[in-house]
């Protein structure tokens, strides 16, 4: 059986989710942390809980209003045929249209055949399951049994539960119940005979209490039928089917590392399962080197009987699945919107290529497209600096910098981002009008990006020159050359045109110096790269406590960028 469609409402932080999923094996849930992409998973295992025992609280229910209950919804198709008779689920059947991703209320030979289950919880805490549709919206129970037939299995964290034969595991569902319990009960029995058996020498101190109570029970006329004596009760010891685990030799493999755990649970999911599994894999990353994720990966898109949900925050994951195996999870106030990567439309950006190149920015909220490394280090620096002045970091604000590598590349990524629904801005140098048109800036505004360039077409180094107090602009120049072991001398000297004493401390501060420095700093890449662009922030940051400064170009637009990345 294989989810066609999740509808969620006031279940933890999802305050509503409607989700229509295109015909797909395969569903990796991406983005911002926080963004509930477990909490879909666990409304998902929730909806086919295999027990009866499903436990809640008030957290469960979003901002902890019980009053709004919690109603999850999943429809299924690809139904077993025992789900589709009419003793059981067939009047309640219900149509999904593949091409147009749309639920019809009646089933129709041109369209597959579905189920809907719903699960409400209400603030009494009973969770009830049943399965409905609209020509019949009070539905009819669905039970355990079946729920247990759907092969839900939920790979998270904490999975030693599914190395046993415990109720609902995959393990269990391999093996004849009953088989279980009565092989369970013998050897409860059998812990009685040996126990008897070692009586005189093991049970001695024990049956000498158990006489003194026996003589107490005399004295105050409870009636003694036999002897009293130390023994096992076997209602106590009463072995359960999830105590039976799956051990390597002597060694439970539920104490094995944790990747390699997870591995082995993906994998028995697969076995067996004649009609199939839903596998949902949290954080499948965890615990797991490249190349087994590599492996891990493999293994899911092979097996053609299971549905698998996953989420990450790895970029290697993103990097080995495919554009329409990534769907992209937006949070905004409890409402979750689910895009898909490959949807209609988006062709001309070659989402493929950009996840591939730029997976970091697809795990964020917001994304600051950046013209190359420098303006990367540079913001770092920034941020650093924000930090250190009580504010809080781009990270809580979701905020990714991406290095676009180059101008002409701006427009296209920001463009692709935004149309995934991320938030974002652009920062970049107005230089170069063959690569980042000012028709661009304006396109991209219209498209409700912001846009930072710096003023007068000049590039980030020939503006931090022209308006930085001259100790920062003597600062940036020591570091390239002292620190960077740039020579930084002769490369300014060759754009001033004239006589530069060697010691950079007797430099008289004069617009067209600070144009040399600004055109030699760009020309030789003093800080063409993150690491150096970091160091040059940090060099010139005393720079943001002048009055004077702060009303110049460069300030002003990290000022706007700032803003930007603030507001929620």
């Amino acid at each position: 059986m294989k989810i066609r469609k999740i509808t969620i409402k006031n279940f933890r932080g999802v305050k509503e989710l409607d989700w229509n999923l295109p015909a797909a094996d395969i569903f990796c849930l991406i983005g911002k942390g926080d963004s509930s992409k477990s909490t879909i998973l666990e409304a998902v295992r929730y909806a086919f809980y295999p027990q009866w025992n499903l436990s809640l609280s008030d957290s469960d229910f979003y901002q902890c209003k019980v009053e709004n209950s919690i109603v999850i919804e999943v429809t299924i198709g690809d139904l077993i045929e025992e789900f589709c008779s009419l003793n059981k689920y067939g009047n309640y059947l219900r149509g999904w249209d593949a091409a147009a991703l749309k639920l019809t209320d009646e089933p129709d030979d041109h369209l597959e055949n579905v189920l809907t289950v719903r699960l409400t919880v209400e603030k009494d805490l009973e969770p009830k399951w049943i399965a409905l549709c609209d020509r019949s919206p009070e539905g009819v129970p669905f039970k355990q049994a079946d729920r247990n037939k759907v092969s839900v299995g939920l790979i998270g964290a904490y999975s030693e539960r599914q190395l046993s034969w415990a109720t609902g595991t995959a393990l269990a569902k391999l093996t004849e119940a009953q088989s279980l319990n009565e092989l369970l009960a013998n050897a409860s029995r059998s812990a009685r005979t040996s126990l008897d058996a070692d009586r005189p020498v093991t049970l001695k101190n024990f049956d000498a209490a158990a006489a003194k109570s026996q003589e107490l029970a005399k004295l105050l006329g409870v009636p003694v039928l036999d002897t009293y004596k130390a023994h096992l009760d076997l209602t106590s010891i009463n072995l359960k089917v999830g105590g039976l685990a799956l051990h390597d030799g002597d060694l439970p493999l539920r104490q094995l590392g944790l990747g390699s755990r997870r591995m082995l649970l993906c994998g028995i999911q697969t076995v067996g399962l004649e009609e199939g599994h839903i596998t949902l894999f949290d954080e499948v990353e965890f615990g797991l080197e490249p190349h087994r994720i590599t492996r891990l990966i493999k293994h899911v898109r092979d097996d053609k009987r299971g549905q698998y949900f996953l989420t990450t925050h790895s970029p290697i994951v993103l990097r080995e699945l495919t554009v329409k195996e990534l769907h992209i999870v937006h949070n905004k106030g409890g409402v979750v919107q689910i895009i898909s990567a490959a949807k209609e439309g988006l062709e001309e950006h070659e989402m493929q290529g950009k996840i591939r190149s730029s997976t970091e920015a697809f795990l964020a909220k917001k994304v600051v497209v950046c013209e190359g490394a420098t303006e990367v280090g540079f913001l770092r620096g920034f941020d650093d600096y924000q930090v250190e002045n009580k504010k809080d970091p781009f990270s809580f604000h979701g905020v990714a910098l991406l290095d676009a590598k180059g101008a002409s590349k701006v427009k296209a990524l920001a463009k692709a981002f935004k149309s995934l629904c991320y938030d974002v801005a652009v920062l970049a140098d107005s230089d170069a009008e063959d690569q980042f048109s000012r028709a661009d800036e304006e396109e991209l505004i219209e498209l409700g990006i912001p846009v930072q360039v710096w003023s007068e077409k000049l590039s980030l180094e020939e503006r931090a020159f022209q308006d930085l107090p001259w100790a920062n602009v003597l600062a940036s120049v020591r570091l390239a050359q002292e620190e960077l072991g740039l020579p930084t001398h002769e490369q300014v000297r060759s754009k001033f045109l004239e006589d530069l004493d060697k010691d950079i401390g007797t430099w008289k501060d004069s617009l067209k110096l600070r144009i040399a420095i600004g055109v030699a700093a760009k020309k030789a890449g003093w800080f063409k790269d993150t690491t150096k662009g970091d160091l040059w922030f940090k060099a010139i940051s005393p720079a943001f406590q002048d009055a004077a400064f702060g009303k110049k170009n460069l300030a002003l637009e990290l000022g706007k960028l700032w803003a930007w990345a603030e507001h929620v």
